[in-house]
């Protein structure tokens, strides 16, 4: 279905104006009337849009999921470094939606779907080469595993500054992940 150019217009300006105040305050802060100001409009054109801010927010990290999971695919024939990779630089750029929408989730629960969509591919990768008859609760497990590890490390870097090169936490990650991969489950007693 084709949107008329003034709702993508009107729709446009709502979200720049809200994404601008979201690069100077946390999501909790912002108000619709606030949102309305900057984008010069009523309040009934933003309702006819959006619910409140929090809808225009979980639009938004829709529309980041899908351009990631875009850059996702297209690296995925490169293997799990090279998946995250795309991700963390993302992640690293400021700027970037994605990484404004990661700082904003006070529980990482962004980051955890952001995680889940690359953990995606990875487990494509990892799981390529992967034996028939497999132990699926022993696979579950591994990919519990594996996926909270992945999480953890991606948030310990987002909050302590993304210090380290996105290479080397790719690496890192790819090698922690490749190797639990590699575990076989213990014989059942």
């Amino acid at each position: 279905m084709k949107t008329d150019p003034r709702t993508r217009y009107t729709r446009e300006i709502i979200t720049t104006a809200f994404w601008q105040l979201l690069q100077q305050k946390s999501m909790e802060k912002i108000t619709v009337k606030e949102v309305c100001t900057l984008a010069q409009i009523n309040r009934g054109t933003f309702y006819r849009h959006f619910r409140d801010c929090y809808d225009l927010m979980e639009q938004l990290e829709a529309q980041a999921l899908d351009k990631l999971e875009e850059t996702l695919v297209s690296t995925r024939d490169r293997g799990v470094q090279a998946v995250l990779l795309s991700m963390l630089q993302k992640l690293q750029n400021d700027e970037d939606f994605l990484a404004i929408l990661t700082r904003q989730s006070p529980d990482n629960a962004f980051l955890h779907r952001v995680v889940g969509r690359c953990f995606h591919y990875m487990d494509l990768q990892l799981n390529a080469g992967e034996r028939t008859g497999a132990d699926d609760d022993w696979r579950a497990m591994q990919n519990t595993f594996l996926f909270a590890g992945a999480s953890g490390v991606m948030s310990y870097w987002l909050h302590s500054g993304r210090k380290t090169p996105p290479e080397q936490v790719a690496a890192a990650i790819a090698a922690l992940c490749t190797g639990a991969a590699g575990v076989t489950p213990l014989a059942h007693s």
